[in-house]
Formats: structure tokens, sequence, C-alpha cells
């Protein structure tokens, strides 16, 4: 069902319980697949989806096949109702998504890192986990839609580098979890519109602007939410 708001960033879809396992669940292949080109996955769809259902692929480097199914349990993730808070997820979801990468896997960052972008290098601040905590439930107390919640979130994790590697997945992840709690849909960059994305973020992670944040907040509800309509 196709919802219908004022808000500037309304949720477009409200999902049953059974209609978001499906929906996830059948578009996991795409997802893992969407998700793995912030690493540079060089596998194909088919690729991707062998390693899916076999934990291996043909002519494909063990990198990739590690990425590929560390996404595809951090996906998996979000079928597990848990008691604990979004920032205990998200740190769980790092610790997978990032096992191979992460100095500390699902630990919040402690030593400066800078990251390469288009624009040139951004060096993000050093957060505290208490500082990171009020900014989890600030955001999720505001009063706007689950959908900008979530979109929000994810700018947060990617620009503030919360985690010491793989943030920009468990940033994802976290605003899937967000998104599926809730029935609103899912969020992907589809292949096709990544490079747009990539100018996009660069831009927000080099600028203090909120302009920047607003362009990519539209670019990112207008092209990566999808959905059930009915």
């Amino acid at each position: 069902m196709f919802v219908e708001d004022q808000e500037k960033f309304p949720d477009k879809y409200k999902l049953s319980d059974k209609e978001a396992r499906y929906l996830l669940k059948k578009n996991i292949v795409e997802l893992v697949y969407n998700a793995g080109k912030f690493e540079g996955l060089n596998t194909t769809i088919l690729q991707t989806e062998e390693i899916i259902k076999y934990n291996r692929a043909n002519n494909v480097a063990v990198d990739d096949v590690l990425t590929v199914v560390n996404l595809k349990r951090g996906f998996e993730v979000l079928l597990n109702t848990t008691d604990e808070n979004l920032l205990e997820k998200s740190k769980r979801i790092n610790r997978i998504v990032a096992a191979e990468d992460a100095l500390f896997p699902g630990e919040i960052c402690t030593g400066g890192v800078e990251i390469s972008t288009i624009e040139g290098r951004y060096i993000p601040p050093m957060l505290t986990e208490e500082n990171i905590e009020k900014k989890y439930q600030d955001l999720l107390s505001s009063p706007i839609s689950t959908t900008e919640k979530a979109l929000r979130l994810f700018l947060f994790i990617s620009k503030k580098q919360l985690f010491w590697d793989g943030n920009k997945r468990t940033a994802l992840l976290t605003a899937n979890q967000l998104m599926f709690d809730k029935g609103v849909g899912l969020f992907s960059i589809p292949e096709k519109e990544f490079n747009e994305f990539n100018r996009l973020l660069s831009k927000y992670y080099n600028t203090e602007e909120s302009q920047d944040e607003e362009d990519i907040l539209q670019f990112m509800y207008d092209t990566c939410i999808f959905g059930i309509q009915f």
C-alpha cells in the first residue's frame, strides 16, 4: 500500500511483517550485490547469487567471496528481532560485515581516520560512544518519517565514520534494519546510480552546507527506496 503524506520525505510503503520479510528475501542477491559496490566488489550478479547459495563461485577472488558472504550474513541479521538498541545492532552488523577488514570489528573507532573522496581527503571528527548514542536517540525520537530517519542515520554513520572500517556497509544495513522493522520498504543504491551517489556523498563529506545534505537526501529518497506496490 502506498502512503501519501505532506512530509518532505514521507514513508512510501506500509508493509506487514510477512511482506517485509518476503521483500528482503526476494531481493537478497541484488541487495548484497549493490552493497558490495562500496568495497569495489568485482562479482557479477550471477556470481553473487552463486556465492549466496553455495558460499563459493568459480573464478572469484577469495576476498570477493568473503565480502558477499559477510554481507549476506549482515542482511540476515535484519530478520532476527532482538531487544538490543539500534546502536548495539549497528555494532553487531559491523562485527559481521567488517570482520575481514576492520582493526577492531564491532567497536567504535577511537583513532584518527582519513577518508579519500573524489573531492579530496576528509577527516571525520572523533565522537564518544555517548555522543553517538545521543545522536541515535535524538534522531529516532524526532517527528519525521521512518524513511527519513533511516536515510539521515545512513548519512550520520557514513560521514562520522563511527567504526574502524565498513562504515557505509554498516550504515546501509542499520538504515535497512530501521526500515524493515517498521515495514516502510528497503534502501539500496542501484548500480546505475552509484556514480552520482558517490559524487553527492563526496560533496556532502567535504562541506558543512545543509543544502548538500538535502541534495543527497532527495537523491536517495527518489532513487534508492523500493518496496511492494499493491
